[in-house]
């Protein structure tokens, strides 16, 4: 019997110097059903002609669009993706996969309820532009909608979902969201099973022109958050507005007391007393104690 087929989305833009790494690491996976599709975002450098390259094999498609951004590039590649596959999985232009990552997340994903929504994820190893090892993600244990809320621990190159999530995702696709990988843990642990993968089976590259990059270092991960929140756009990104985003998208099929839940959370920013109240016993948590405390205090501040 044919194993299930896998669709990977990989959206590019000016991507040539590390684009060749990432796409042989994908066609060399150890799994034979396997195809890619890659949507171009209107890069101005080499990679339409390195992916040029590609496109006499069959398993590999190459679209042509206008710079939309990441998080709607993806969302574009999502519509384009094929509803014949059983498994969607997301790719970065720049990191490498190790040969076994397919493999390894259709195993998990098989063992569950595929009539649902699924998704799985795992931790990633952080490299130098140069693929030598800065330490590994932390390993996450409870994925949940509560967590989802206020952080993603869904990693967009390690991310994998099966049909039902395709289509649950695509029936009512966000105006805005602050990443893609975060709508799609947002959207699957609200209403689907999100299985985490303690293993890592992906070199994540950092280098400077990381759309969003990490870091295994607390100092490091603590100056990058720390700039982002300072940045002058950042009262567009908020948490808040994802979440609100989300009740509009989805909240008529959410479960009673998971819409309480996320009702409670957006009503905790009418006022100065809600906002501490809230604050106090927050129903939302990050994984990280250091990080679920500054979570409190911008709670507090109303930066959320």
């Amino acid at each position: 019997m044919e194993p299930p087929r896998v669709q990977v989305l990989l959206s590019t833009y000016n991507g040539q110097k590390y684009l060749q790494e990432q796409m042989d690491s994908v066609l060399n996976q150890d799994y034979p059903n396997l195809e890619v599709l890659v949507r171009d975002d209107g890069s101005t450098d080499g990679t339409l002609q390195l992916l040029e390259g590609y496109e006499s094999l069959p398993n590999v498609k190459v679209l042509r669009g206008e710079n939309l951004g990441v998080v709607k590039s993806f969302f574009a590649l999502l519509e384009s993706s094929s509803p014949g596959a059983e498994y969607i999985a997301f790719c970065d232009q720049d990191d490498v996969w190790l040969p076994g990552k397919i493999a390894a997340a259709v195993a998990k994903l098989e063992a569950l309820d595929n009539d649902k929504p699924l998704l799985y994820c795992s931790r990633v190893e952080f490299v130098d532009r140069h693929l030598h090892s800065l330490g590994f993600s932390k390993a996450h244990k409870k994925p949940s909608f509560r967590n989802a809320i206020v952080e993603n621990i869904a990693t967009g190159c390690t991310i994998v979902i099966n049909r039902a999530t395709r289509e649950l995702v695509l029936s009512s696709l966000p105006r805005w969201a602050l990443m893609h990988d975060w709508w799609l843990y947002l959207v699957v642990t609200a209403l689907g099973e999100v299985v985490y993968d303690s293993r890592s089976l992906v070199k994540y590259r950092q280098h400077a022109a990381n759309a969003v990059g990490g870091t295994p270092h607390f100092i490091p991960d603590f100056l990058r958050r720390l700039k982002r929140f300072l940045a002058p756009q950042n009262s567009n990104y908020r948490i808040s507005g994802q979440a609100g985003e989300f009740l509009r998208c989805f909240g008529p099929r959410l479960e009673g007391h998971k819409k309480e839940l996320l009702v409670r959370f957006l009503d905790s920013k009418k006022g100065a007393i809600s906002r501490l109240r809230y604050a106090l016993r927050p129903e939302v948590y990050r994984h990280s104690l250091f990080y679920h405390t500054l979570l409190r205090l911008l709670i507090v501040l109303g930066r959320y």
